[in-house]
């Protein structure tokens, strides 16, 4: 298993349902399968988490080597009665097998969930099913997709392991924004980035997934601070912001006018750079919203002290984490199906998952992660700040791009 946990090592478990296509002879259960989902399936269980058993209709829980015969079972045609058993044999099987707590994971639909999962979250277990929102044809592209890209995702695993160094760096907190001040936000210069209540990561679903990515000062002369750039997105102690001064907020309120269907009352959000008292007054009702979704966001950042350029080390992690995140082929961790940003208008936030526009279809430079663990070790005091830029001279030339609509990569 590849993902890195918060906490330390929690063991973790992944349950995956039966399918009714099988075999014609006796093989252990992980062969006797044979429907693309539950290969697919199969693959993310070996390589997400550190066990894995068969649910079963007939034979309740099994080891992927339990040789059994072929069966037709189903537990759709079984009474609620005949499913509280079931569930109450697997558990009892379950923890005979698996150690106290712990996590558990299921690839399975909601018969198999709905009396089990329960019962395992009364025994002290966590548990997820990061595929219930999606149906049969999508769950086997995602699981596939997940296998093709294991290189990006070890990646994505390497880059959430490094912010769970940047929160304990920062005294172990991640708060909520609106929690924040410019006594917590101490550092001048930095990259931040933001997670959502409810909103996890597919790939390893007891972890909160990162949903904008931003920096500061990436002009010359800019003399924008990390604060001064997050109060922008909070917004004033009254509440009110300016989403013309902050994108992120434009996007959020957007997406909330978009939600409520509100197109017709707030017709000015986000037209002009500037706007008269009158119109920003008609705002209010949105720019307070925003303040209010986007203040309970958490936040977390890495101090990287550079200086104000496009081409500074920030810019490099900025483009290059977003890139990561967002994939040429779309996102692996997906949006929960209630994220607020899927009723954007822009295609870029509803495809990424991310609350960025800019970079979402740029290509990934794995040395990103080099840079970004080098500052995690000046955060930690293991390592003296760098004298000069650690992103590659002439990274931004090299930076490729994709058409959101053909597909096609070229360089910017």
């Amino acid at each position: 298993m590849s993902q890195a946990n918060t906490a330390g090592r929690v063991h973790t478990v992944c349950l995956v349902a039966c399918t009714s296509r099988k075999g014609d002879h006796p093989a252990p259960a992980e062969f006797i399968y044979k429907s693309p989902l539950f290969s697919a399936g199969r693959s993310y269980a070996e390589s997400r988490s550190d066990q894995w058993f068969i649910l079963s209709a007939k034979h309740g829980l099994l080891s992927p080597n339990d040789v059994i015969e072929p069966y037709n079972e189903s537990l759709m045609r079984l009474s609620d009665s005949q499913r509280r058993t079931w569930a109450e044999r697997v558990r009892k099987n379950f923890n005979a097998r698996v150690p106290p707590g712990g996590r558990v994971i299921f690839l399975a639909g909601s018969a198999y969930r709905s009396y089990l999962a329960p019962l395992f979250e009364s025994d002290g277990r966590e548990t997820a099913a990061p595929m219930s929102a999606l149906g049969i044809g999508s769950q086997v592209a995602w699981l596939q997709k997940v296998a093709s890209e294991a290189a990006r995702l070890a990646h994505m695993d390497r880059f959430y392991a490094l912010l769970a160094r940047v929160t304990a760096s920062n005294a172990g907190v991640c708060r909520k924004l609106a929690e924040q001040s410019q006594a917590s936000v101490r550092h001048e210069r930095g990259i931040y980035f933001f997670f959502e209540e409810g909103e996890m990561r597919m790939t390893s679903p007891f972890q909160s997934r990162v949903v904008r990515i931003g920096t500061h000062a990436v002009s010359e002369g800019s003399k924008a601070t990390l604060w001064t750039r997050l109060r922008t997105h909070r917004g004033g102690g009254n509440g009110l912001g300016n989403h013309r001064g902050s994108i992120f907020r434009l996007h959020v309120g957007e997406s909330l006018i978009r939600r409520g269907e509100l197109e017709p009352i707030f017709t000015t959000w986000g037209q002009g750079q500037s706007a008269s008292a009158e119109v920003r007054s008609g705002e209010e009702e949105i720019e307070l919203a925003v303040s209010q979704h986007i203040g309970e966001m958490s936040v977390s950042w890495l101090e990287v002290a550079d200086a104000a350029s496009a081409d500074s080390d920030r810019a490099f992690l900025e483009r290059n984490f977003i890139a990561l995140l967002a994939g040429h082929t779309g996102p692996l961790d997906l949006p929960s199906a209630n994220w607020l940003g899927r009723w954007s208008g822009r295609e870029a936030v509803s495809h990424s998952g991310l609350w960025n526009v800019n970079h979402v279809y740029e290509s990934f430079d794995p040395l990103a992660l080099d840079v970004l663990e080098h500052y995690v070790e000046v955060a930690e005091g293991r390592r003296a700040r760098p004298e000069k830029p650690l992103a590659p001279s002439g990274w931004r030339l090299r930076i490729k791009t994709r058409d959101s609509a053909s597909g096609q990569i070229e360089l910017l």
